[in-house]
């Protein structure tokens, strides 16, 4: 009777031993969150911004205990800005380093692309920066967006330039999102505002010509949408493009925003944020994003898309802490869904079964022509 007591003893001891062992290696185990940026090429200045304001929030839950006392760790790969190494890195990020979730895509094309791949992988899309309506297509209940579409945008900075009078522009594009350049074009022509529509390649000739047609032109104001590497050489072109354009100029919120509003510093630029200005908003949000930046990362994370990444890592790690264990990609959806209503620090969110798009707030920014923003 003794031994088998003894035995039974023991067999309970070693399976709680065992229950404890399983337990410490959950929580030790890391919940991994994946991204691919342009992290080389015209793209980097962007995906720095990105990749500095997803880390501070990263930074933050980890120095509060993690996620139920789980380490988040997120890991970012280089794809140049080149869509097939995007899709081998979401590849290798969910099946050789566990992700969970991808995040933080830039641009219509590339997020198209994660958005077809991911859904191939079985885990979600979260907070990709694009308002490519095809992003809402039914059949891809796995991508969840903070952010309007295009056309809400659109009109909105619509809406604002004919508030100011504004009757006549040219608009510069060079092909990098052409859903929201056709957005863009068609609200202009719903409001009645003459636009005379310049495309360009990503070359400085073609910059140059560009320049030169618009300066014959001579519109009321300037409305652009260039993706990185027409910004780049932008930057390069200051004296010629201040000689050729409009005393006002007016953009979309892009993953290059903070590099255009920093551009031109002679010009009035107005422009559309989807989420608020970090200079200026006394949001929770904001100064808490602030807080996270100096304290994890530095001031490189202190931007629109330092914050837009931010805001979407908090709305990760809202969810994962929702989740039912084992926190994976086949169980996050429902979680981010059955937050509902969710208040970020000021800033509103709504996600449920049949409400994959958390916002559609709109800000109007404006940047003065002493570079400083106003609102």
């Amino acid at each position: 009777m003794r031994m088998r007591c003894f035995r039974l003893l023991s067999l309970l001891l070693l399976w709680a031993v065992a229950a404890l062992t399983v337990e410490a290696a959950q929580a030790a185990s890391a919940i991994v969150i994946g991204q691919s940026l342009p992290l080389t090429g015209p793209g980097f200045p962007v995906a720095n911004r990105v990749q500095a304001g997803a880390k501070a929030l990263v930074d933050r839950v980890n120095a509060t205990g993690g996620i139920h006392g789980r380490r988040l760790d997120l890991l970012t790969l280089d794809d140049g800005g080149d869509r097939r190494r995007l899709a081998a890195n979401l590849g290798k990020l969910v099946r050789e380093q566990g992700a969970v979730a991808v995040v933080n895509c830039l641009g219509e094309r590339a997020c198209l692309e994660a958005a077809a791949v991911t859904r191939e992988l079985g885990v979600p899309l979260i907070g990709p920066f694009s308002g490519a309506a095809a992003l809402r297509a039914p059949m891809l209940r796995h991508v969840f967006t903070l952010r309007p579409d295009d056309r809400a945008e659109a009109d909105a900075l619509v809406r604002q330039l004919r508030s100011v009078g504004i009757g006549r522009v040219a608009l510069l594009v060079d092909g990098d999102e052409p859903a929201r350049e056709q957005a863009l074009a068609d609200a202009l022509q719903a409001a009645g505002i003459a636009a005379q529509r310049l495309t360009m390649t990503p070359q400085r000739a073609a910059l140059l010509t560009a320049l030169h047609d618009l300066a014959d032109l001579g519109p009321q104001a300037l409305v652009l949408n260039l993706g990185p590497a027409s910004l780049e050489l932008l930057a390069n072109e200051q004296e010629a493009a201040r000689q050729a354009m409009p005393g006002t100029l007016a953009a979309l919120s892009s993953p290059g925003l903070t590099q255009l509003t920093r551009l031109l510093r002679d010009r009035v630029i107005g422009f559309t944020s989807v989420v608020p200005v970090p200079e200026l908003s006394q949001l929770p949000l904001a100064r808490e994003f602030e807080r996270d930046a100096e304290a994890f990362v530095g001031p490189e994370a202190f931007s629109f898309e330092g914050l837009a990444a931010y805001l979407t890592l908090r709305v990760c790690a809202e969810a994962l802490r929702r989740a039912r264990p084992p926190a994976d990609g086949s169980g996050l959806p429902e979680a981010i869904e059955s937050l509902g209503h969710v208040d970020l620090g000021g800033w509103p969110l709504h996600f449920g079964p049949g409400q994959h798009q958390g916002s559609d707030r709109v800000e109007i920014g404006l940047r003065g022509r002493d570079g400083k923003l106003r609102r």
